[in-house]
């Protein structure tokens, strides 16, 4: 039995439809293979609270002013991860240098829900609540692969590839290669596919409630060489496993050995 509510599912495509800019309702029928009927029904209720808006010509729909109090709450919405993981995120940036982030994947987008910038004086950082394409770098690599098959299968054609550098993965079949990879390694690296000159290094976690995050650590490609990278991943692998047990251990009402 499927508890899935076709017109829910619609919605969620028409805001992630809406992410990347302003639509004409032609458009996001064509984009999303809906009827015109049920575009106009859709955005007429996603107007509820001004999740969605018309711009002021009245042509075409954008996201609208509702949807900021979500975004901005996400901090709180997923800041026990910090919280709760703090002392293990802490120990992982002592020892690898650079920055070092935790992302959870919202609809199309990855977002920010814990940072630990570096302290070196040329870094690379994500600050809490920023978004990204969920294709775009290593974290949106280890989110993708921590999908059950099925739901990667019907996400990937509504991803909309657009490259933020010349190093951006724009297609698919490259791309689920990549995802591919990261599911059969347990971590993924990027290199310049956010910022030119950055690199990455990521690894899953998985929390309670079934949601999977991404710990990783950023730097420059020059210091973040694919060779500290390699040296990296045990280091990253283990601070992720000792985060997943204290959020399971948290959730069960228990505490990891030597903690109070």
């Amino acid at each position: 039995m499927s508890y899935r509510v076709q017109s829910l599912e619609r919605g969620i495509d028409i805001l992630g439809a809406l992410a990347s800019g302003p639509k004409t309702v032609t458009e996001i029928t064509r984009e999303l293979d809906l009827a015109k009927g049920t575009a106009f029904r859709l955005l007429a209720s996603l107007g509820y609270e001004e999740f969605v808006v018309r711009e002021p010509s009245g042509i075409r729909y954008m996201l609208g002013p509702g949807l900021l109090p979500l975004i901005q709450n996400t901090q709180a919405t997923f800041g026990w991860i910090g919280a709760l993981a703090g002392e293990v995120l802490h120990d992982l940036w002592e020892r690898v240098g650079e920055t070092v982030v935790v992302h959870v994947r919202v609809g199309h987008e990855r977002v920010c829900v814990h940072e630990l910038p570096s302290a070196e004086a040329i870094r690379y950082v994500a600050p809490v609540g920023s978004t990204d394409p969920i294709h775009v770098g290593s974290a949106g690599k280890v989110l993708l692969a921590a999908l059950p098959a099925e739901e990667l299968d019907q996400l990937l054609p509504k991803l909309k590839l657009q490259g933020i550098t010349e190093r951006s993965i724009t297609d698919r079949e490259r791309l689920r290669e990549e995802v591919e990879l990261a599911r059969s390694r347990g971590w993924a690296t990027s290199a310049g596919e956010r910022i030119d000159g950055s690199a990455s290094l990521s690894v899953p976690v998985r929390i309670p409630g079934e949601i999977w995050a991404s710990l990783s650590v950023l730097g420059p490609a020059n210091r973040l060489t694919p060779e500290l990278t390699e040296e990296f991943v045990p280091l990253i692998g283990k601070a992720a496993r000792r985060m997943q047990r204290l959020l399971e251990q948290d959730a069960a009402g228990e505490r990891e050995p030597g903690r109070r």
